[in-house]
């Protein structure tokens, strides 16, 4: 009798697992489209007493009584979370250092290959189109062109200018985008310390808390596209013997050498200093500067660390290169590993551009001021002949020391016709009229190559010094854009590949698929039936037993 009444038990245990099967797959189907779910799954385990009998049989057999359901569980592998998580980091990256060379193009392609009409670029034909008047000024008399030279001279300043200035309004919007985000990751890492703490809550309870888990998995999904993480779980002692999970995340960029963002439930938070532009190369034990971790993951240890270029990874860095990175005017200290980026020096942002324009400007300026001022042995040119600077670092006066292509601009003398441009190097007797021996340096200028030294525009710079003409030089900051263009477009395609590939793995196992939730229905439906049905096979088996026993 009571193995008989035990069966209904059985069954009834059954019927509920089959139920509880049956809610959890239709849970599964209705969220097939909702963003991070993951695929859940009924955790079920075989029932067996081991408790003896009063009195034991040797002719007994034992069987169990049953199926227990032990709670709801995901399906995840963390395995593939790691590689989707530094797949999404690499893609981050590119994908952001792809954009900042895009905008780059967007000033230097204007400078460079223009419209179609203006295949040389803006820039290059106004450098001939001044060429072509000092060489019309060899036939037709300086008088004549000087004007006509200065007014090509003037817009070729002012195409300078505009590029500069184009370059200074993108490290502009980098600022703002750099700023958003480190907003945008601070609210990450806030939304996570809460979703710990309500984790943390409901496993005391005893519940699962799936959907919060799914909000913590988007938010870290979201947050590898901008640093790489490492992502610990760990067990947690809440007292009389209860084990909670703990979550941490770290900064994964070196092995070994951790930055805490997330610790259970406290979180660190992210800042920049914009006084020192980003530099992140002098000794943080001096003078901090740069970006700054203040972890606040430990109450008895709140002091906050620079954040180094070794440490990070993804769309921040690439958009904090875009801000710093200044390729061969970079210097030692630049590249001490300790403190900058052994890389620096192969790594081109906004003011590697910036500073190789600032190289091209303050060059030809330069030549032609020397042409203007001295002869072929250095000696002075006569000033009653015009002799004197052409170029300026302001139209307000006439001072040649630091030009830029920010700055450079005609003379103030040279504007007021003070100066103008110095035809012959003759002097007295031996300068006969219509000499132009001085021009013809002046277009020698063009084809002469020059030492482009990345000291001349940082002193501390290691670059080496790149020998050519400005036609050279101007082509040289075009091509160095368009291989950094293709090589980052290139890596970019690859990242998103594997990206999309693991992707897809991991979705096979965490993904809601139709196929394997109607088969686990059917199973489920079917499961619930032949328990129904067990449930009156029983039923009618102890009525026999009760009333066909009767006499």
């Amino acid at each position: 009798m009571s193995s008989t009444f035990g069966s209904f038990t059985t069954v009834r245990l059954g019927i509920y697992a089959a139920q509880k099967g049956l809610d959890v797959t239709g849970n599964n189907i209705t969220n097939i489209n909702t963003t991070g779910y993951t695929r859940q799954r009924l955790d079920q385990v075989s029932l067996v007493t081991s408790a003896a009998d009063r009195t034991y049989s040797p002719y007994k057999t034992r069987i169990g009584q049953g199926v227990l359901t032990t709670g709801v569980s995901q399906l995840r592998d963390p395995g593939l979370d790691l590689s989707y998580r530094n797949a999404t980091s690499d893609v981050g990256a590119a994908d952001a250092k792809l954009a900042g060379l895009q905008d780059i193009a967007q000033i230097l392609d204007e400078v460079g290959k223009g419209d179609g009409e203006q295949d040389d670029g803006v820039l290059l034909n106004q450098m001939n189109d001044l060429r072509d008047l000092i060489s019309q000024a060899m036939t037709n008399g300086i008088d004549t062109y000087n004007g006509l030279i200065r007014t090509s001279a003037s817009s070729l300043c002012t195409l300078f200018n505009a590029a500069a200035n184009s370059l200074q309004e993108k490290v502009d919007k980098y600022e703002d985008r750099l700023s958003d985000q480190v907003d945008t990751i601070n609210n990450i890492l806030t939304n996570l310390r809460d979703l710990n703490v309500a984790i943390r809550s409901a496993d005391i309870r005893g519940d699962e808390a799936l959907e919060l888990r799914d909000q913590r998995n988007l938010l870290l999904d979201e947050l590898s596209q901008y640093v790489e993480i490492d992502v610990q779980y760990s067990m947690e002692d809440v007292g009389a013997g209860l084990m909670v999970e703990k979550l941490s995340v770290s900064l994964g960029t070196v092995p070994g050498h951790y930055h805490t963002l997330v610790d259970g439930e406290y979180a660190g938070t992210i800042s920049v200093d914009y006084g020192n532009n980003y530099d992140v190369t002098l000794n943080p034990l001096v003078n901090s500067a740069g970006i700054y971790l203040d972890p606040n993951v430990d109450p008895d240890n709140p002091t906050g660390m620079v954040l180094l270029d070794n440490d990070l990874y993804g769309a921040f860095q690439s958009t904090r290169e875009m801000l710093t990175e200044e390729g061969e005017y970079a210097s030692i200290a630049d590249m001490d590993p300790t403190k900058g980026d052994p890389q620096a020096n192969v790594k081109r942002g906004i003011p590697y551009y910036q500073k190789a324009l600032d190289s091209l400007a303050r060059t030809f300026a330069e030549a032609m001021n020397k042409i203007n001022t001295e002869d072929v042995n250095g000696a002075a040119l006569d000033p009653a002949k015009g002799a004197g600077a052409l170029f300026s670092n302001s139209s307000n006066g006439d001072d040649t020391t630091d030009i830029t292509a920010a700055n450079i601009s005609v003379s103030k003398s040279w504007a007021e016709d003070k100066v103008s441009v110095v035809a012959s190097t003759l002097t007295g007797t031996d300068d006969p009229s219509g000499d132009t021996s001085n021009l013809a340096r002046f277009l020698a200028a063009f084809d002469l190559d020059h030492a482009f030294d990345p000291k001349d525009i940082q002193n501390d710079a290691e670059g080496a010094v790149y020998n050519g003409t400005f036609e050279d030089m101007l082509l040289r900051i075009q091509s160095t854009l368009a291989e950094d263009e293709m090589n980052t477009t290139a890596v970019l395609t690859n990242y998103t590949i594997t990206a999309n590939e693991v992707y897809m793995d991991r979705d096979s196992v965490m993904g809601v698929d139709l196929n394997d939730e109607a088969t686990s229905l059917m199973t489920y439906q079917k499961a619930y039936t032949a328990a129904c049905r067990l449930m009156t096979v029983l039923e009618e088996a102890l009525d026999s037993l009760i009333n066909g026993t009767i006499v």
